[in-house]
């Protein structure tokens, strides 16, 4: 008789319960270009040859000075930034958020100076570089780091071009500068802090697609109603301007790829945020409590199984899945008989699938989902008949 897994079962109900709530309270993390409090650090440099003195200076720069961790901007003390930095620190707490963790760049150093201190925790986050150069450094750091993280990293950059960009978890803002409400004139990527709070604060019952910017007076629109329909077709988040302020045109992400892997609905920043989510408890929750701990019978699969199943049922009732749609998981039989296959069990070709799942495959479980994401209405075809 099959061991039972009574943990898995209370774990994704806890999960699934809190999954609304904790997609609007992600961890951000802000990248700055600011020398403050570090001069001491460049003089020395200065001297030619370093000392056991200014190693030792360099490493608590590191822990102490270049990397800061905020939960709320009371936290924030203004002598560790220069005044428009600190602004930009402001303007990423006007949205409610966990975490910001912020990370200077020194004089003479660059993003791959820096790179290491971005947790696994992370997120979003935003690198507030004025070239192209700089912003595509972040994107293909994001790209890397996702074909090992189980928590997604998610990036807001800034005028990528399309085949730089082209990926879900990269967000590519065009709009060339904001007003804001007091009249100051902002340049595009330095507003890249207040989208980051944004997106980060964004919960997945709702959608970033026209959210009104209170703290903008305008926005310098890209063009004409084609010109920004044609953006966000080519994956940008647009700003414009409606009649009660600046919003957010549609809630988008850079992808432009279409195929067997990613589908239309990919495109949208809310369908991302739910898969990363459910993903990442998925993962996380074989992880802790199923591997290496049971042995890999089609019994044991069947128990984890009917546990995801479950957790699928519960985010349908908290409307991140179809609740009208047949949202389960199960064993990938043509996988399993495939690998049979290419490892010379031919007979395997002519297994009818329970007896495919029965013969399960070494330390491999290949299980396969059908779900359907609830994206958010934001459009509308309203027929008036007379």
């Amino acid at each position: 008789m099959a061991i039972g897994l009574p943990n898995v079962q209370v774990i994704f109900q806890g999960l699934s319960n809190t999954a609304v709530v904790r997609s609007g309270r992600g961890i951000a993390c802000l990248i700055l270009k600011d020398n403050t409090g570090i001069e001491i650090l460049s003089a020395k440099n200065k001297k030619g040859k370093a000392t056991e003195e200014d190693i030792a200076v360099v490493s608590s720069l590191d822990e102490n000075n270049i990397l800061k961790e905020y939960k709320g901007f009371t936290e924030v003390e203004s002598t560790d930034y220069t005044s428009e930095n600190y602004k930009i620190i402001e303007d990423v707490f006007l949205t409610d958020i966990t975490k910001l963790f912020v990370i200077k760049i020194p004089n003479e150093k660059n993003f791959e100076d820096i790179k290491h201190l971005i947790n696994r925790e992370i997120n979003w986050i935003a690198y507030i570089g004025e070239t192209r150069e700089e912003q595509k450094k972040l994107a293909d750091f994001v790209k890397l780091e996702n074909k090992t993280r189980v928590k997604r990293l998610k990036a807001i950059c800034y005028k990528l071009e399309e085949e730089e960009a082209n990926d879900m978890h990269i967000i590519n803002f065009v709009n060339e500068n904001v007003t804001k409400a007091d009249g100051t004139n902002v340049v595009g990527y330095k507003y890249l802090g207040r989208l980051l709070g944004v997106l980060t604060g964004c919960r997945m019952d709702t959608s970033v697609t026209y959210t009104v910017l209170s703290d903008l007076k305008t926005v310098k629109e890209i063009g004409d109603t084609e010109a920004i329909n044609e953006a966000i077709g080519k994956g940008k988040l647009v700003l414009i301007n409606d009649d009660d302020g600046v919003r957010i045109a549609r809630g988008v992400n850079s992808l432009q790829t279409n195929d067997k892997n990613h589908t239309e609905d990919m495109k949208y920043i809310t369908i991302v945020e739910a898969m990363d989510l459910i993903y990442e408890d998925i993962i996380n929750t074989f992880k802790k409590v199923y591997l290496g701990r049971f042995k890999n019978s089609y019994d044991n699969q069947v128990l984890f199984i009917s546990a995801v199943n479950s957790y699928f049922r519960d985010l349908a009732r908290e409307e991140i899945l179809d609740p009208n749609y047949n949202n389960i998981t199960f064993v990938d039989t043509e996988k399993q008989r495939e690998v049979w296959i290419s490892n010379g069990k031919l007979e395997a070709e002519n297994w009818i699938d329970i007896e495919v799942k029965n013969n399960t495959f070494r330390t491999n479980v290949y299980l396969q989902a059908n779900v359907k994401f609830l994206n958010a209405m934001e459009d509308l075809v309203f027929i008036v008949n007379m």
